[in-house]
């Protein structure tokens, strides 16, 4: 409990909620955006998969960060645990409106998507602190939607938003995001140092 009171779960949990309603009623809403080749259309249920994925990574985050800095091993282990049930919840949440929605192919889009956005958000997190675990998702949204097609038309295959859920290459991409963020967790700062006097 006391470590959960400083993380203001309840907000979380409110937030959680609005997200969950905001992609059941409008997820489905596309907007319209300029294209390199023309203009392309990004329905909400991807914007929201970022809010998602930033959600989760933040939930670590306390006023008390700076003292937490300073603690062991249980502390760390908690985090880790938060993270990792908040990124159980999101997926379930995030994928079951999806699935009861638009159906299963675009519960594993969304579900694809929040696992390679939690991963840049905690490297975020991790670069920038962890009240701007958004930045490294929210940059990614000129690329995915400017560059995200060939002059032919076609889905490149890094855009992970408009690839078809079997792709390959981009369930890639979320292993990859994924290995990236643990390794941001895992390299605090001390660690760092660590290895650094170690070379």
């Amino acid at each position: 409990m006391l470590f959960a009171r400083p993380r203001r779960a309840g907000w979380a949990a409110l937030a959680a909620a609005g997200l969950t309603g905001a992609q059941l009623w409008f997820g489905s809403v596309a907007m319209a955006l300029p294209g390199a080749y023309g203009d392309s259309t990004m329905q909400l249920r991807m914007v929201l998969a970022a809010v998602w994925a930033a959600l989760v990574a933040g939930s670590p985050h306390s006023g008390m960060d700076s003292w937490e800095a300073v603690g062991g091993f249980r502390m760390r282990r908690a985090e880790r645990v938060q993270l990792l049930a908040a990124g159980a919840v999101a997926l379930g949440l995030a994928g079951g409106v999806e699935a009861i929605v638009s159906g299963p192919a675009s519960a594993v889009m969304v579900g694809r998507a929040v696992l390679i956005w939690c991963g840049l958000a905690v490297l975020s997190g991790r670069l920038f602190g962890r009240r701007q675990v958004w930045v490294l998702p929210l940059a990614t949204f000129f690329p995915l939607t400017y560059l995200g097609w060939d002059a032919s038309g076609a889905v490149r295959w890094w855009n992970w938003p408009w690839a078809d859920p079997r792709s390959a290459a981009c369930w890639v991409l979320a292993a990859g995001s994924l290995a990236v963020g643990a390794a941001a967790w895992w390299l605090t700062p001390w660690r760092w140092r660590a290895l650094a006097r170690r070379r």
